[in-house]
């Protein structure tokens, strides 16, 4: 592999941190195993900074980085079948990258509106989310450190999310008619 020119390598950097999320969860919606869409997301960028060179810098980067996502997990998923029963066809998993194109704007909104209803919670609520979001920790290491009960803990689980739930909609509707 060839190395990027130096000022090349790094708005190659840039976009692909800018974007590493987003990228990240478009192929968590067409492959949902976190494994599988991991692999595949390595496999991404190293395609896309062998191809850096023929991108062309006057249109967006994300999508053009979701087609080689794209054709990476039709990779992935031809490579498995041998392996795996659940396999999508080709026509859903393209109605899925569709769909989630045309999404992109509305949870790029949602997300930001998630991280200023982050900052709204207690303490104690940030970090039950942190726990179980973030660090992803067991259900019974989460009880243990806040501790609840499982039944108590699930019940809390359920009110943060519904407050967040809340908080994210009635933040989309405000911004969309500011």
């Amino acid at each position: 592999m060839s190395e990027l020119p130096e000022p090349d390598n790094e708005i190659f950097l840039g976009l692909i941190t800018a974007n590493y999320d987003h990228l990240r969860r478009y192929i968590y919606t067409l492959l949902p195993s976190e494994e599988d869409s991991k692999d595949v997301l390595q496999e991404v960028c190293i395609s896309i900074s062998r191809k850096f060179a023929d991108y062309d810098r006057s249109r967006p980067f994300l999508p053009w980085a979701c087609r080689f996502a794209y054709f990476k997990v039709l990779k992935f998923q031809e490579q498995q079948r041998p392996r795996r029963m659940l396999r999508l066809p080709t026509e859903v998993l393209e109605l899925l990258a569709v769909a989630r194109e045309e999404e992109e704007p509305a949870l790029a909104e949602r997300l930001v509106a998630l991280d200023k209803c982050l900052e709204k919670l207690s303490t104690s609520d940030r970090r039950l989310i942190q726990s179980k979001y973030v660090d992803r920790a067991s259900t019974e290491q989460i009880a243990a450190a806040f501790s609840q009960s499982r039944r108590t803990l699930f019940r809390n689980l359920e009110r943060v999310r519904r407050l967040l739930f809340e908080c994210i909609s009635r933040s989309v509707v405000i911004e969309g008619h500011s």
